[in-house]
């Protein structure tokens, strides 16, 4: 007897002893999976993504008998969906979006997950079942599934190869449940990564937990008016230490011989003040300094379009009830490119920072791009790039071992 039976063997055994449901697959399943497979040079690959489609027609096949369907059509599955490195995700029942997950065997009682299919919004499900081919018995095994929100609860280890190790007694094994979930529960019950488009806010579209810097900061000052004087009264910006800052910029410009914009007159109106911002930071080349006239506009007239957009989310229920908020604003540049300022705050009544608190940029990849660290008595960290329409990527606040991550596009 080879390895292969003596693990069915094992499995069956194991099987049985869970009582767990079965799904008869039919002649014409393995003749489909056989042509499917055939695509596929490396034996290895082949035998995996053989298994992989049985399990599908076994997924699809139990639905069916329960008047629910699977979207996609096995047929026109790509490539990169069945190949035996990765997991068969981006499937679709009704509005869930659903990871398949099967092996050869499960003797170990745990299964691998690659970790881009908990994080990643591309790859992310709202459930991940788990199916067991036995090919001699001609039937597959629903092993039992688990819901997205619940690995939040899970001490998720990972392996040598960075894949997460799931123990079968994690999943809950009773069929009857996942029915429940794909019928009577809503998707969005089920928090998974999303994309946020930035691109969106400059039309004014936001996702859920996006608020508005003054609803999110409260009374909290923000970073420019710290920098300037304060009207006493208002405890609003100064328009007066808004023209000396446009003067003392026409000044920088003159020593430069890059004169932009006239402020020679010995007052200026609101309007004129204005116009003098947006003019400057339509024309300069000097990055901090558009985002001195975009914190200023902020300040004076914080719906000019000119200003591009802001937004903050507070992260406290998702950092072990840390109070801090993450701010992103957007800011178009001249050509055709986007500025985009990620801040993080502390909220309610703390003042400063908690001193190791990071926030962490990463690519799509999941690669780090950068990495600042709060010290001791920051009141903000902040960490501003350049990108281009469709670039994606990840901001990651994280303190000790809590940690929040939010996804993007541009």
């Amino acid at each position: 007897m080879n390895t292969r039976s003596d693990y069915d063997q094992v499995n069956r055994a194991y099987y049985r002893q869970l009582q767990l449901e079965t799904i008869d697959l039919e002649p014409e399943d393995f003749q489909q999976a056989n042509l499917l497979s055939s695509k596929f040079n490396n034996e290895a690959q082949k035998w995996q993504a053989y298994l992989k489609i049985l399990a599908l027609f076994a997924l699809k096949k139990w639905l069916s008998d329960r008047h629910l369907r699977l979207d996609n059509r096995i047929e026109s599955l790509t490539t990169n969906q069945i190949i035996s490195s990765e997991q068969m995700s981006n499937l679709q029942v009704g509005g869930f979006k659903v990871c398949l997950l099967t092996n050869e065997s499960i003797v170990n009682k745990r299964i691998e997950i690659p970790v881009k299919m908990i994080n990643s919004p591309d790859f992310a499900a709202h459930l991940y079942i788990v199916i067991q081919v036995l090919v001699e018995e001609e039937e597959a095994v629903i092993i039992g599934f688990i819901r997205h929100d619940k690995f939040k609860n899970q001490s998720l280890q990972k392996n040598e190869i960075g894949n997460y190790k799931l123990s079968l007694s994690e999943l809950n094994s009773d069929s009857s449940h996942l029915i429940l979930n794909l019928k009577y529960l809503s998707p969005a019950a089920i928090e998974i990564p999303q994309k946020e488009k930035l691109t969106t806010w400059l039309e004014h579209i936001f996702t859920a937990g996006w608020q508005s810097v003054e609803e999110i900061l409260g009374n909290r000052k923000p970073i420019i008016q710290m920098a300037f004087i304060l009207d006493k009264t208002t405890e609003k910006l100064s328009p007066k230490a808004v023209k000396k800052f446009l003067k003392q910029f026409q000044m920088t410009q003159k020593q430069r011989g890059k004169i932009q914009t006239d402020l020679s007159q010995a007052e200026l109106s609101d309007t004129e003040v204005n116009k003098a911002l947006v003019k400057i930071l339509q024309t300069t080349e000097d990055e901090e300094t558009r985002w001195q006239i975009a914190e200023l506009l902020w300040e004076i007239d914080p719906s000019h379009p000119a200003a591009g957009v802001r937004r903050a989310i507070d992260l406290g229920m998702h950092l072990a009830g840390v109070p801090v908020a993450l701010m992103i604003a957007i800011l178009p540049k001249p050509n055709q490119r986007f500025a985009v300022l990620s801040r993080v705050y502390p909220l309610q009544d703390q003042s400063f920072l908690p001193a190791n608190l990071k926030l962490i940029g990463l690519d799509e990849m999941g690669e780090s791009l950068f990495e600042i660290r709060a010290r001791e008595r920051d009141d903000y960290i902040q960490f501003k790039f350049t990108a281009d329409v469709g670039d994606r990527f990840s901001l990651q606040v994280s303190l000790n071992s809590a940690s929040v991550t939010k996804h993007f596009i541009i």
